[in-house]
């Protein structure tokens, strides 16, 4: 709904300078173009938001109205109700879609349309609906569907499944999880604790420093580039201004976000099932196989951006071994679990990799002890970092809307092509900043409600 009334207010604006007398013919075309391109995205915006989403279930059964399609289904003719991960035909190369799936007692047909047949450990189904479509609560779907379907429902997709079942299922799972760890099979989060926080705390940083560099050194020179250009000639700002987007998107891409990938291997708790490394434990579709002769061990500065941490690769990074921060490596018996699967692998890019690990074993326990403390403080002060990436964008997009301003005093064109950039970052900006805000309130109410 923001985007539609945002685009089509954007829309109105560019007809004004469309009916005034002394324009250019090209300058009115390039209009024309734009305000039908924000005409048409307000429409389908407008159309989304108006959307229900017309798939009803209770104790009778289903009622489906998606479409054209029009179906009563009793659960009398539902052999299973399948929750999983599968990839769609116009999805190709894409990554698995998480999706309910209706499969009918044999011999029912639910005569479906053809871009709605699925099929589900063999047999004919009827794919209803992504589960990124749902506005609600997804674990809490789950659970009352569980309630309806009972037997019928199969939950594939982690960590939905656990919603499905009861509580006393959930706390053998924790149960499960706690002997892996205490069995050395778990690879828990590393670095642990107050030290996570702080190497998180420390990438963050770096990651402010090249985005002020990133601002600095692409997109204020962009920016003012654009607007002496025009100058020269307005068409010749509008090719500066196409280059200088496309320089400022590369230099974001390959600079800012040197350190996001330690930060997403930060967070990630891995284990050992036979001769995989699932990363999240029970987590289907993030799989590693230790025996496939990919193994491989990257010392520190072998990849940009994560610090002093040695990593495992298959060939890419997917765990660390060591703090990016400081160095230390993770523990001694975490890093012989790894070093004993990967030593009884039959390819030898693998075995090698295992001696690596136990060199660094053997460091490990010479190291020093992990630093105490508590970790809470340090957590909500990284929240308050995070939030503070509202204001670092809000500059962003502030300058963008200045450059257009000024350049639209004396080519109201180009200006206004800048201005309707300047437009699309705020739509990205504002629920990234509601998005922040909402999640640094909730994390001060924890603080407060922890402290009591």
């Amino acid at each position: 709904m923001v985007v539609g009334v945002s685009m089509a207010g954007f829309a109105g604006y560019l007809v004004k300078p469309q009916l005034t007398p002394g324009g250019s013919v090209s300058g009115r075309i390039s209009l024309g173009v734009m305000s039908l391109v924000a005409l048409f995205t307000a429409a389908v915006s407008l159309w989304f938001s108006v959307q229900r989403f017309q798939v009803g279930v209770d104790g009778d059964g289903w009622t489906v109205r998606i479409g054209r399609y029009r179906r009563d289904v009793p659960w009398t003719e539902i052999s299973a109700v399948v929750i999983e991960n599968q990839v769609r035909e116009e999805r190709r190369g894409r990554p698995l879609v998480a999706a309910l799936y209706l499969v009918p007692e044999p011999g029912v047909s639910l005569d479906a349309p053809s871009d709605m047949d699925a099929t589900v450990d063999g047999r004919p189904a009827v794919r209803l609906f992504d589960l990124d479509e749902v506005k609600n609560e997804k674990k809490q779907l789950v659970r009352e569907l569980a309630g309806l379907a009972g037997d019928r429902l199969a939950v594939r997709v982690f960590p939905l499944g656990l919603a499905a079942q009861g509580a006393e299922f959930q706390e053998r799972v924790d149960r499960d999880a706690a002997a892996w760890l205490n069995a050395g099979r778990s690879l828990p989060a590393f670095p642990p604790g107050v030290e996570g926080v702080r190497t998180l705390r420390w990438l963050n940083r770096r990651r402010a420093l090249l985005f002020a560099g990133w601002y600095l050194c692409a997109v204020v020179p962009a920016l003012l580039l654009t607007g002496f250009a025009a100058e020269v000639h307005e068409l010749l700002g509008a090719v500066v201004a196409v280059l200088g987007l496309i320089a400022v998107v590369a230099a974001y891409f390959r600079f800012v976000r040197w350190y996001a990938g330690a930060t997403d291997l930060l967070d990630d708790q891995a284990a050992i099932f036979g001769t995989e490394l699932v990363l999240g434990i029970g987590n289907p579709n993030r799989r590693h196989d230790m025996h496939a002769g990919k193994a491989v061990v990257l010392p520190p500065g072998t990849e940009r951006g994560y610090g002093k941490a040695w990593l495992l690769g298959f060939p890419r990074p997917v765990t660390l071994l060591g703090d990016p921060r400081t160095g230390r490596l993770r523990d001694h018996d975490h890093l012989g679990a790894l070093s004993a699967v990967l030593r009884e692998s039959p390819h030898e890019a693998d075995r090698i990799a295992a001696r690596e690990i136990d060199s660094l074993a053997v460091q490990s326990q010479l190291g020093d002890p992990p630093e105490a403390g508590d970790p809470a403080n340090a957590r909500l002060w990284t929240v308050v970092t995070r939030a503070g990436r509202t204001v670092a964008w809000a500059v962003v997009v502030g300058s963008v809307l200045l450059a257009g301003d000024w350049i639209w005093q004396s080519h109201p064109h180009l200006g206004n092509l800048v201005i309707f950039l300047g437009v699309l970052l705020i739509i990205v900006w504002a629920p990234y900043t509601l998005y922040r805000v909402f999640t640094l309130l909730g994390a001060v109410w924890k603080a407060m409600r922890r402290n009591q």
